[in-house]
């Protein structure tokens, strides 16, 4: 990636792992606490100590954050928070809450998992999170960038081997990295077109899109129906068209979106996402309206 050393680069297993090492292998005693937005993904929600709030958008509050830093800067030892929510799209603030962490000396993390293939990635921050099969590399393999006046603090969480200069033991998968790495070579950018235009079509069906007010991935889209959203997803299903009720890693789970509470809302949503063999947006919208028009009807 862009304005990275390629020597601060620590190749782990996943974007989990990565985020794992962050949020851990910086931490000093003195200053033990962590910040994390409300809507991270839970392998970086996990280990928060401290969760900054979003508004109605789902973006986070910067005013919010002042607060949480009058409050507890002392004690504040890293801030993390992503670079797009993987349920919503929204982006968030990073340059401005990046100034504020260099304000009060303290290293900031960016889980920028959604970014590659979808927007540049280009992020004043001081460790980055990349995942391989996010951005259409092989499964098992994942990235974390540091800065170099970061590198030499970094306490490796996984240890016994030399491995990534002692920072990360264990035998690394060579093959999924060097698909990661083709994959990063190949990342363009996506085309909103066919988002936008599913996201009139839900607008006109009666649906509410989150987070519309705020800047967005132009791939992803989440919408909340007045009809449940894991029927709609199910329905949709049986119309060959991939939805679902929240991120991919979120598939299977019965707890609310976390992301929905924290943004004040409620109710299951129905996620779209354009990747590079999507269903074309008028299918999914003609599916959508058979499903939704067989629920009246029901």
């Amino acid at each position: 990636m862009a304005g990275w050393d390629a020597r601060g680069v620590v190749f782990t297993s996943g974007a989990s792992e990565a985020n794992a090492l962050a949020l851990n292998g910086l931490l000093r005693p003195d200053r033990p606490l962590r910040l994390v937005s409300a809507v991270e993904h839970p392998s970086v929600l996990a280990w928060g100590d401290l969760f900054i709030p979003v508004d109605g958008e789902g973006q986070v509050d910067l005013a919010a954050l002042d607060r949480l830093f009058e409050a507890h800067g002392p004690h504040v030892g890293l801030v993390s928070v992503m670079a797009a929510n993987n349920e919503t799209g929204v982006l968030q603030p990073i340059a401005a809450i990046a100034a504020r962490c260099a304000h009060h000396g303290l290293p900031l993390h960016c889980d920028a998992s959604q970014l590659p293939g979808r927007l540049p990635v280009d992020l004043p921050v001081d460790l980055l999170t990349l995942s391989s099969h996010k951005m259409g590399g092989p499964r098992g393999a994942g990235a974390l960038l540091l800065r170099p006046a970061r590198m030499a603090g970094l306490v490796a969480r996984i240890r016994g081997g030399p491995q990534e200069r002692g920072l990360r033991g264990g035998t690394e998968n060579v093959p999924a990295i060097a698909g990661m790495g083709e994959a990063a070579r190949l990342a363009g950018r996506t085309d909103p077109g066919p988002r936008d235009q599913l996201e009139a079509a839900c607008k006109r069906l009666g649906g509410r899109i989150l987070g519309e007010g705020a800047p967005r991935l132009p791939n992803t889209t989440a919408v909340l129906f007045d009809q449940p959203g894991d029927l709609i997803v199910m329905g949709l299903d049986l119309e060959g068209v991939c939805a679902s009720t929240g991120s991919a890693c979120a598939s299977g789970a019965a707890e609310p979106s976390h992301v929905l509470a924290a943004m004040g809302l409620q109710g299951v949503p129905v996620r779209f996402s354009f990747g590079a063999d999507a269903t074309d947006p008028a299918e999914a919208i003609a599916a959508l309206e058979r499903v939704l028009a067989r629920m009246e009807v029901a």
